[in-house]
């Protein structure tokens, strides 16, 4: 794998702060996928965690953002990673480089564009997202429908908005086309996921609409960036202003990366050795038996009271009966927080707990 998949993270950080409830005393294993989410848990002072993602480009783009701290005022971080327009990228870069490992400088002095561009705004995922603004969502509305779509301050307001004015034949129409599962799985997502045996399950629309209905838009960055590219009035955790000098003090001795798939880096783990897993949507990649061994090494590596999270997409799933008593649902506490979701991207969330 030689391109980046996701340079944002697509599952939301608050539901995966409140599953897990980050301690000092925490050894966490996260899937690194875009890094915003395991920056997230990094920056509430774990005693380590590991950055996990068999894609090694997943770990440069981490590594990235965490080395520009050491280097980039919090302005010039913003700048640099494509949140404001900025055209000193190179130069910051320049000045970053000589902490990132030689592997992943190798990467990007051969893939400069990502750093011209802006590092978020690069990845597979997000330049889908990109497609969608620029050649879809002019042909439903202007850019004056769009921008008092995303700034109601009134739920209600927004609401009566979407209703009256947003959700025309149109926008069903080319939400519904952009949102297929084939295009997503061919242009969108990272190889292997939503297979052709995917389950039937409500579409995208559907989520989309109920979203809409519970969570306002104008402060939701997730839905800011996918209709307008910009994150509006908030951030994801690691690029809030109050959280840099947190970001600024995550050293090496707390965090390692490191590109393997998850099997493997089970496999090498000391027994009763981790205490939270961010599994992401890992199991979309996976085939039954490979999610039951998956599941035996999460049990194996799990000191007694861990807690598992992970989403689910097109396909759903659950442990193994063969370890139900060691793996324990929190089904009350999924149900609250999915209420709490600002995305529609996936049809559910799944919290257990490993009793040994």
């Amino acid at each position: 794998m030689s391109a980046i998949n996701y340079s944002q993270c697509w599952e939301d950080t608050n539901l995966l702060k409140q599953a897990l409830k980050i301690t000092n005393e925490d050894v966490v294993l996260s899937v690194t996928s875009g890094g915003d989410n395991t920056l997230a848990l990094l920056m509430q002072k774990p005693k380590t965690v590991f950055f996990i993602d068999i894609n090694p480009v997943q770990g440069y783009v981490a590594e990235l953002k965490l080395q520009a701290t050491k280097i980039l005022n919090y302005e010039q971080y913003l700048d640099f990673l494509g949140v404001n327009e900025s055209r000193t990228r190179i130069k910051y870069y320049n000045q970053i480089s000589t902490l990132l490992s030689s592997s992943a400088h190798s990467w990007f002095l051969a893939n400069m564009n990502v750093i011209e561009n802006g590092v978020i705004h690069s990845g597979k995922f997000e330049k889908y997202l990109n497609s969608f603004r620029r050649y879809l969502l002019p042909l439903v509305h202007s850019q004056q429908i769009i921008k008092q779509f995303v700034n109601h301050s009134n739920l209600n307001n927004q609401i009566n908005f979407y209703k009256v004015v947003w959700n025309t034949w149109r926008w069903k129409f080319f939400f519904t086309v952009a949102t297929n599962s084939s295009l997503l799985r061919n242009y969108a997502r990272q190889a292997g996921s939503i297979s052709k045996g995917a389950t039937k399950n409500e579409s995208y629309y559907k989520r989309m609409e109920r979203l809409v209905y519970r969570t306002n838009l104008k402060t939701n960055f997730y839905l800011q960036y996918a209709l307008t590219g910009k994150y509006g009035e908030s951030l994801p955790d690691y690029l809030v202003k109050e959280n840099y000098a947190k970001l600024q003090e995550c050293g090496t001795d707390r965090y390692k990366i490191e590109h393997k798939d998850l099997l493997s880096f089970l496999k090498k783990t000391s027994h009763s050795s981790l205490t939270k897993y961010n599994l992401s949507d890992t199991f979309e990649f996976l085939s039954t038996e490979e999610a039951v061994r998956i599941w035996r090494e999460i049990v194996r590596t799990a000191k007694n009271g861990a807690k598992v999270v992970y989403w689910c997409n097109q396909i759903e799933h659950v442990p193994p009966y063969e370890l139900a008593q060691q793996v324990v649902r929190s089904a009350d506490l999924e149900n609250e927080l999915t209420k709490q979701d600002r995305l529609y991207f996936y049809q559910s969330f799944h919290i257990y707990t490993i009793i040994k």
